[in-house]
Formats: C-alpha cells, sequence, structure tokens
C-alpha cells in the first residue's frame, strides 16, 4: 500500500532572536528550511523483485510503472481457481438436467397418483398401487430437495472462488508498483531479485515543484501574519526572491509551558507557521536554509 509521511526537516530554534528580525515596521523576516511531502511506496504483495525500471534521482511520471514482482505464482493459483469454476459449472449445468428430468417424472408420478386415487375410490384400482405411487412421489420429491441442495452449494461455492479469483487478480496487479505522482525519486530501498513482503518500503518520491517552508512567529508579531499573505523567499548566493504564500498558521505555540503563562513568558510564545512556494526551476532543495520575508 501506498503510505504518505511528513517529511519535516526541523531546524534549532536558540534565542529568538536569532531567528527572526523586523527590518522594518512593516517587515518581518524569519529563518527557515524548505521541505516537501514525501511518499513512501511499499509492496503489497510477496514475491521477488523482477524489474527495477527508473533510476534514483530521476524524474517519473504519473503512473509510470517503477518496479514489478514476480507473478508466476499468483498467475498459476488464478488458473487453478478458474479451472474449479469449470468444473462447477459443469456439475451445475448436470445438475439442473437432473431436477429437469425429476420435474417430468414427478409430474407424470402425481397425475397417476390422481387417477389411481379416483380408480381407487370407484372400486378399479387397489390401495396397494395407490400407496406405491404415493410413495414414489414422495421419493422424487425428496430427490429433488437433495439437487436443489446441491446447486444451491454449489453457487455459494462458486461465488467464493469468483471473490477469490478477484483477490488474485488484484495481487497480480498490485505486483506493478505504479508512481503516485510527477515527481522526483529520492531514495530506492529494494533491488532486482531481492525477495519482497506486503509493507515493505521500496522507494520515497516527492514532487519538488511544490515546496513548503517553515519558520516561527512570535507572539508578538503573530497578530500581523495572517493565511494568504505573501511572502519573499531569500536564498544565500542568490539575487532574485522566490514568491511564496502563507497557507497555515499553528493553533498552538511552541516553546512554552503549557499551563501558565506570566507577562514574560507570553513574549517568548513562538507558533508553526509554513509558506507554500512554486519551485517549478529546481531551484529550492529539501533542507535548503533560507530566509522569508513577510511584509
Amino acid at each position: 500500500m501506498i503510505n504518505i509521511t511528513r517529511y519535516i526537516l526541523l531546524f534549532a530554534v536558540v534565542l529568538y532572536a536569532t531567528a527572526c528580525k523586523r527590518t522594518d515596521k512593516n517587515r518581518f523576516v524569519y529563518n527557515g528550511r524548505s521541505e516537501t511531502d514525501i511518499i513512501s511506496l511499499s509492496s503489497q504483495v510477496s514475491g521477488i523483485v523482477e524489474n527495477v525500471l527508473f533510476e534514483e534521482g530521476g524524474f517519473v511520471k504519473k503512473g509510470n510503472v517503477l518496479f514489478t514482482v514476480n507473478t508466476d505464482k499468483m498467475k498459476s493459483v488464478l488458473k487453478g481457481q478458474q479451472a474449479q469454476v469449470l468444473e462447477i459449472d459443469a456439475n451445475l449445468k448436470a445438475n439442473r438436467a437432473n431436477i429437469k428430468q425429476v420435474d417430468s417424472e414427478l409430474k407424470f408420478a402425481m397425475e397417476t397418483l390422481e387417477k389411481t386415487k379416483r380408480l381407487v375410490a370407484q372400486g378399479a384400482a387397489t390401495r396397494q398401487r395407490q400407496e406405491e405411487l404415493q410413495t414414489k412421489v414422495n421419493v422424487l420429491k425428496a430427490k429433488k430437495e437433495m439437487l436443489i441442495t446441491n446447486r444451491n452449494q454449489m453457487d455459494a461455492k462458486k461465488k467464493q472462488l469468483s471473490a477469490s479469483m478477484e483477490q488474485t487478480k488484484i495481487s497480480i496487479r498490485d505486483a506493478s508498483i505504479e508512481s503516485p505522482i510527477d515527481g522526483v525519486i529520492l531514495n530506492q530501498f529494494v533491488n532486482e531479485g531481492e525477495l519482497v513482503l506486503p509493507g515493505r518500503k521500496m522507494a520515497e518520491i516527492a514532487d519538488l515543484n511544490k515546496m513548503e517552508i517553515t519558520v516561527y512567529v512570535s507572539l508578538a508579531d503573530l497578530p500581523e501574519i495572517k493565511i494568504g499573505n505573501h511572502a519573499d523567499v531569500r536564498i544565500d548566493g542568490r539575487d532574485s526572491l522566490l514568491q511564496g504564500r502563507i497557507k497555515w498558521i499553528a493553533s498552538e505555540s511552541e516553546f512554552t509551558p503549557k499551563t501558565i503563562l506570566t507577562r514574560e513568558t507570553r513574549t517568548s510564545l513562538v507558533y508553526a507557521v509554513k509558506i507554500a512556494v512554486d519551485n517549478k526551476d529546481g531551484i529550492l532543495k529539501i533542507g535548503m536554509p533560507v530566509d522569508v520575508i513577510i511584509k
């Protein structure tokens, strides 16, 4: 299955004064690091890795097959299940023919029994003959009930097999691990020829076109910071700024006592703020230190 984990590179905040400074009354500068969501690709089946169809660090498209796991055993199981279904279908066909034959015999026996009852009343037939026909009718009815029970059992078994076949087909499809997004392969954890089990992490992928930067804002500055605010991102050694926008502000403070707030501790409260940055040019890298300027 596919599990999404938050890949956050936290940076140390020693003193608030070193993490943020106000360049003028309308500008705040914060230190932060770039980060992004990383998707872990895991195996959903057991088997030997047959193919690795990418290069670590390479770009892949959504739907590209990245790994294939050998499916010979699963295909063999599927063939056995299909053979069982064919056998059940043949037995069901024979069962329907038997029920049809019993219905015909039962109809004839019941008609004969009714005629014999009238003849017995008229003294033209013996009661023994009537009892023999009644016994035959009862036997045919019991035989039909048995055939219907067998048919129901075969129908139930066929449904179970159909469900098992569908599960086997899903397992065969899951043996091809596809990329869920357009992104870059950050890490590869298995190679061709290795045995994998369900849940084994096989690779990590991320969309580096969309990056986030986490900064920490003091309680004093927080009223000036709002979701949707514009933010400039400055990288060391680069003159031009990247454009960003505030997408999330923490609802709880950090680095402060949770229960008691004095006048002194209120000034040390900081709140995590995340800035979304368009990184289509690939300038930002995971973990890169940057300055964020919020107006």
